[in-house]
């Protein structure tokens, strides 16, 4: 997530600006009036007049970028192209992204279960080929790229709007750039052999910011939004997706402006960011990498904290291999930890209309209370589970439901290097429900969402949360725009 502490733009009034489609003229008046006045962001584009000089010490660089996209000519419809980011990708949803097109980007996104002595290199060679085939091209300008995500939540249809842009990579002890969650070495270490390979970035990461009081940022990009789409996407299993390339200098003057002197939290993307890192810092070893290069840069997905369409769910945990005894030690730390109730699902309904009414009964978390489902507790059984008297907390991430759950429950099962072998992560509740039906997993624990509030109050202070204990949805789509990371942005 992106929190970003604003800025007074100095001296910009309302000015006319037509979008690069020509089909939208909008005014932008007075952007980003409010705080203080240092510090302006840095954004770098061949077609700005102004530069601006870095002189904040906690401060995000937005730079456009040159992006690689889809010729719809030759590689088809968007909609068949796209898939969600490697780390939710089931076997099974695998099988069905290569049949739907020859060209999805699962088989570059995917590499580590790619086809194939060495996965990695196939990728690369993969995306060789698109690129001599015509069926990749990279755009002649720098660009952002605003999107426009449809879908429908629960019952309800929302809207997310948002830009991707290319962001400096940042490491941590700056706090510039800062996570929130644990990631697991062996996932990290796939990224970086991926764009050892590839030399590219395939699914932008997902991170938040505040827009000023005067919403300046969601009024450029409803504007952008009013005109013709560069791209569109509707693929069958993701948001609806429309896609507008700015390269406007104005517009991306105010956008970068209205984010200056931030700092940024990550969303969704930590394994993919920590790649990024440790890849520039091997580049770094043999040679001076010059400002302006790729691969100091970080494609992401900036989106408002504020947005309707920003939505969070909750981050199941799974069990398979584990012993039998320790089965039962897990049986038991949820007895003892625990008040339990047995739940039963509407009769004769679907694994989907079991999980949303699961998740009505879960609620939302009110103040401290730990409550989440679990599954497996008893043979075919579903169990709500309230944890009676946790001892008290010393700040936000103690009292957090994912720490309480692995320090009170998980950890009187399993080790730690115990739990990194036999808990995994699943956000989808209903894929959740059938492998437990169908015994791929002995137990699950269904959790609910981290509430916005408490998300904020532990990423402010540089906390970090149990891995995969955020769920934002929708996940910015791999394949609607790759950054490459060879030469200049």
């Amino acid at each position: 997530m992106v929190l970003v502490r604003y800025v007074r733009v100095v001296g910009w009034r309302g000015r006319s600006r037509e979008y690069n489609n020509g089909a939208l003229v909008t005014r932008i008046r007075d952007v980003g009036a409010y705080g203080t006045e240092t510090a302006p962001a840095r954004l770098y584009s061949s077609g700005l007049s102004t530069a601006y000089s870095r002189t904040g010490a906690n401060m995000a660089e937005i730079r456009p970028f040159r992006g690689i996209r889809y010729n719809p000519r030759k590689a088809g419809d968007l909609s068949l192209n796209v898939c969600p980011p490697f780390d939710v990708i089931t076997p099974a949803l695998q099988r069905d992204l290569y049949e739907r097109s020859e060209y999805n980007i699962v088989r570059l996104e995917l590499a580590r279960r790619g086809l194939g002595d060495d996965p990695y290199a196939s990728a690369a060679e993969t995306q060789r080929g698109w690129v001599k085939s015509g069926a990749l091209q990279r755009d002649e300008e720098p660009s952002v790229y605003v999107t426009e995500e449809s879908f429908t939540f629960r019952g309800r249809d929302y809207v997310r709007r948002g830009f991707v842009t290319a962001v400096r990579i940042e490491e941590y002890d700056r706090s510039i750039i800062l996570p929130h969650e644990n990631t697991r070495p062996e996932w990290v270490a796939d990224r970086v052999r991926l764009m050892e390979a590839a030399k590219s970035n395939y699914s932008p990461l997902l991170v938040l910011f505040r827009d000023d009081l005067r919403s300046s940022v969601g009024a450029i990009l409803r504007a952008v939004a009013g005109g013709d789409p560069t791209a569109v996407a509707n693929p069958p299993d993701m948001p609806s997706m429309r896609m507008w390339r700015v390269t406007d200098p104005g517009t991306l003057e105010v956008l970068a402006r209205t984010l200056a002197d931030s700092q940024v939290f990550i969303a969704d993307g930590h394994h993919r960011y920590e790649a990024a890192m440790r890849y520039r810092s091997r580049i770094r070893s043999d040679r001076e990498v010059a400002a302006g290069e790729s691969i100091n840069h970080r494609m992401m997905l900036l989106v408002s904290v504020d947005e309707p369409g920003l939505m969070t769910r909750g981050y199941h945990r799974t069990v398979e291999g584990a012993s039998g005894g320790e089965l039962e030690a897990l049986r038991q730390a949820v007895r003892e930890q625990c008040d339990v109730e047995p739940w039963t699902p509407p009769p004769g309904a679907t694994n989907g209309v079991v999980a949303d009414a699961f998740a009505e009964v879960l609620g939302e978390r009110q103040g401290s209370e730990v409550m989440f489902g679990v599954i497996g507790y008893g043979p075919g059984s579903y169990h709500i589970a309230r944890l009676k008297s946790p001892p008290p907390a010393e700040n936000a991430l103690q009292n957090s439901e994912y720490s309480r759950v692995h320090d009170l429950v998980l950890r009187r099962a399993f080790s730690a290097e115990r739990e990194n072998e036999v808990v995994s992560f699943q956000h989808d509740t209903a894929r959740v429900m059938e492998c437990v039906r169908q015994d791929e997993v002995q137990m699950a624990f269904i959790m609910r969402p981290v509430p916005m509030s408490e998300f904020i109050g532990i990423v402010t202070r540089g906390w970090r949360l149990p891995p995969k204990a955020t769920n934002f949805y929708p996940k910015p789509p791999a394949g609607s725009v790759i950054q490459t990371l060879e030469g200049e942005l």
